[in-house]
């Protein structure tokens, strides 16, 4: 598989998985996720996918946020001149997203609980614990309820303290959302998960197992101890 191809399939994994959590619209030279019940959040509020660059598209995402009172955030993969281009715009570099993936071999198995709809809430409670949004609390639950059909949702099942969304697409497992509670970092609980998540990439033959990490968050090192390489990165304006 080349490295476009290679990117293709993991770009059309992030958005169906995004497409659990928010609305898009599809334009013909790029997709637009919204979700103004998750407002500021550069992963579900987003134009992506930007298969060329169409000034009017990015207008249109610009007003279409503006009347839904949302910021608007713009991922870019290496494309210099849409870059210079929404500089001009007026936006700013916000952060740049890396994406990772690893074919390492998993270690044994992994104690993890499977979250279906009537335990939604405990799920929901450990990601916004982790990630710091309780006001989400409702619409996370709603999320989580709606999608737990198509996305598998695992806690550990000995603390109940961190979280993860798995999404398998084009024989890609993709790793989402992967948070633990304050109180409970550092004791191997996203360890667990990436292995359990290693098991599934085995067990199901499928190519590697993926996940997208935010410069800001500076985890790059801590990816790369659990054996995830970095292939590519989107940069990510706003206003």
């Amino acid at each position: 598989m080349s490295s476009d191809d290679i990117i293709t399939k993991i770009e059309e994994n992030d958005s169906a998985f995004t497409g659990n959590w928010a609305s898009v619209q599809n334009f013909d030279s790029a997709d637009l996720f919204s979700n103004p019940n998750l407002p500021n959040d550069p992963f579900f509020n987003k134009l992506t996918n930007i298969r060329r660059i169409s000034y009017k598209v990015i207008d249109q995402a610009i007003s279409i946020f503006k009347d839904q009172r949302l910021r608007l955030f713009i991922h870019v993969l290496d494309d210099p001149k849409l870059e210079d281009y929404l500089l001009e715009k007026g936006f700013s570099h916000h952060d740049t997203l890396h994406v990772l993936k690893t074919t390492n071999t998993p270690s044994g198995k992994s104690l993890v609980k499977k979250i279906s709809m009537k335990d939604s809430k405990l799920w929901t409670e450990i990601f916004c614990s982790a990630y710091d949004c309780h006001d989400w609390f409702d619409e996370v639950n709603k999320i989580v309820q709606n999608s737990v059909s198509k996305v598998d949702y695992f806690v550990d099942s000995e603390e109940e303290a961190s979280c993860v969304a798995l999404y398998d697409r084009n024989s890609i497992l993709g790793l989402y959302c992967l948070g633990t509670k304050p109180g409970k970092r550092g004791i191997g609980l996203a360890r667990l998960h990436v292995n359990h998540a290693l098991n599934i990439v085995k067990e199901g033959d499928l190519n590697f197992l993926m996940l997208e990490t935010f410069h800001k968050d500076n985890l790059l090192d801590f990816y790369a101890k659990l054996g995830f390489e970095k292939i590519y990165e989107k940069k990510i304006f706003t206003v």
